[in-house]
């Protein structure tokens, strides 16, 4: 699978979260893994946001398969946060790659609604297995 066939750099690694980078395809692949604090959850979506826009990323699978779902509060959080600083970015696709957990996708709906009130740059889908994600990023936009 094409996932695993990109060279990545490990840019970070720690206890709720791994981003995995790809300079060539401008492609990140984050981790988000079990039931994070809120203090933790907000500081990694903040360096996550950084990291974007420092290195210019363009698609995105973010991977929230092992992530508990977030409180309500942090999802407001996150949603208008993260989009104030991603919304001139040079973000095109992001694809979330879900659980069948329907409260965790509940909860990154949530996180979508609030970060649309504010335009983005780019376009996300949702979905359930990583090759349909990875196939979706890595079209040329005719689709």
């Amino acid at each position: 699978m094409l996932l695993y066939t990109l060279d990545y750099m490990v840019a970070v690694d720690e206890e709720y979260l791994t981003i995995h980078y790809n300079r060539d395809e401008k492609l990140m692949w984050n981790q988000w893994q079990g039931a994070i604090p809120s203090p933790q959850l907000r500081e990694a979506m903040i360096s996550a946001c950084q990291f974007i826009l420092a290195n210019d990323v363009e698609l995105i699978l973010a991977d929230f398969t092992r992530m508990c779902a977030p409180t309500v509060e942090d999802q407001v959080w996150i949603g208008k946060n993260s989009a104030e600083l991603l919304q001139h970015s040079k973000l095109r696709k992001v694809a979330n790659l879900m659980a069948r957990d329907i409260f965790q996708q509940m909860a990154i709906d949530n996180i979508y609604d609030k970060a649309s009130e504010l335009p983005m740059p780019c376009e996300s889908r949702t979905f359930v297995s990583k090759f349909d994600a990875m196939e979706w990023l890595m079209a040329d936009g005719s689709d």
